[in-house]
């Protein structure tokens, strides 16, 4: 008969699981952490791309505007 395994070998395991499973989730967290950060990074850099568009549009319109203008006034 396999003898059962005594209750101070039982914790020890427990222990042991329990500190590989903190180590697992300082990983994980540290990930996150990581990840969330170039998230926040990428959406800065996103919203920088974005207002440069807008002014180079604004722009754009101004500029095709008054050579529109420009252009009805010479065929009058």
């Amino acid at each position: 008969m396999p003898s059962e395994p005594s209750l101070a070998e039982e914790l020890a395991r427990e222990r042991d699981e329990v500190q590989r499973l903190r180590a697992l989730l300082v990983a994980k967290d540290a990930e996150l952490g990581a990840v969330l950060g170039r998230r926040a990074e990428l959406e800065a850099r996103a919203k920088q791309l974005l207002r440069g568009v807008v002014r180079i549009r604004a722009k754009w319109l101004t500029l095709t505007s008054k050579l529109a203008a420009r252009l009805r006034g010479t065929q009058s």
